[in-house]
């Protein structure tokens, strides 16, 4: 699938720093937006946010990890 030309959150279109995701010092780049493991809807990276959760490279939007409770704010980002 196609990575949407707006993020379906805040409906940006992409730029340089809404597609480079942060996770710890590092920094994730794409060509487009990431989609949240959970809702499978492309975020930009303010809406999405880079998570150690299972994998160590979970991608969830801020919706989901809300959601997903209190312990996901304290990792990752």
């Amino acid at each position: 699938m196609q990575p949407a030309s707006t993020c379906q959150s805040c409906r940006r279109p992409p730029s340089e720093s809404l597609i480079s995701y942060r996770k710890g010092t590092a920094v994730v780049r794409n060509e487009g937006f990431l989609q949240c493991d959970i809702c499978e809807r492309f975020a930009c990276a303010e809406c999405l946010q880079v998570y150690d959760i299972l994998s160590g490279y979970d991608f969830l939007c801020h919706e989901c990890a809300r959601a997903l409770g209190p312990w996901t704010t304290s990792r990752g980002h």
